[in-house]
C-alpha cells in the first residue's frame, strides 16, 4: 500500500510567488488610468470644438466674400460710371444679415476709380465691427455713360 498523498496547504500571501500575488489592479492604479483617459478625452473634445469654431468662422467669411463680390459686380455692371463717395446697405445671404460699405475714390488716372468694399455682420455688437471680407477693385470709364 502506498502512503496517502499530503493535501496542499494554503500558502500565506507573503510566501506566494509574485506572479500569483499580483493578479489585479489596485484601486490607485485604476484611478490613475481613469484620470489619464479623462485628460486625453478632454483634449480630443477641445480639439473638436476648436475645429467646429474654425469651420463656422470660415463659413461666415465665405458668405461675406460672396456679398462683397456681388456688390462689386453690381457696380461693374451698372451702365453709369460710379461717383466718388461712400454708400452702404443691408442684405441677407445664407440666413445672415450683412452690411456692405463701399468707398469709391478717384485715382491718378482720370478714367479709373478705386472701389473698396467692406462687409460686416449687421448684428455685430463689437466696436468697431469686424470686417468679415474686404475687397478692392478698379472701374474704368471706358464704354460707360457719364
Amino acid at each position: 500500500m502506498t502512503p496517502p498523498t499530503p493535501r496542499p496547504t494554503a500558502i500565506p500571501p507573503s510566501q506566494m510567488p509574485s506572479a500569483q500575488r499580483n493578479r489585479g489592479f489596485t484601486l490607485l492604479e485604476v484611478l490613475v488610468a481613469v484620470a489619464i483617459l479623462a485628460t486625453a478625452l478632454a483634449a480630443v473634445v477641445s480639439g473638436g470644438a476648436g475645429y467646429a469654431d474654425g469651420a463656422g468662422y470660415l463659413h461666415e467669411k465665405t458668405l461675406a466674400l460672396w456679398v462683397a463680390h456681388n456688390r462689386m459686380t453690381e457696380i461693374e455692371l451698372a451702365p453709369t460710371w460710379p461717383e466718388v463717395g461712400n454708400s452702404n446697405d443691408d442684405v441677407q445671404l445664407g440666413g445672415v444679415n450683412w452690411t456692405w460699405r463701399v468707398r469709391i475714390s478717384a485715382t491718378p488716372d482720370p478714367g479709373l476709380r478705386r472701389i473698396d468694399v467692406r462687409v460686416e455682420k449687421t448684428d455685430d455688437k463689437r466696436k468697431p465691427k469686424r470686417a468679415y471680407a474686404e475687397l478692392t477693385g478698379f472701374s474704368s470709364r471706358t464704354g460707360r455713360q457719364q
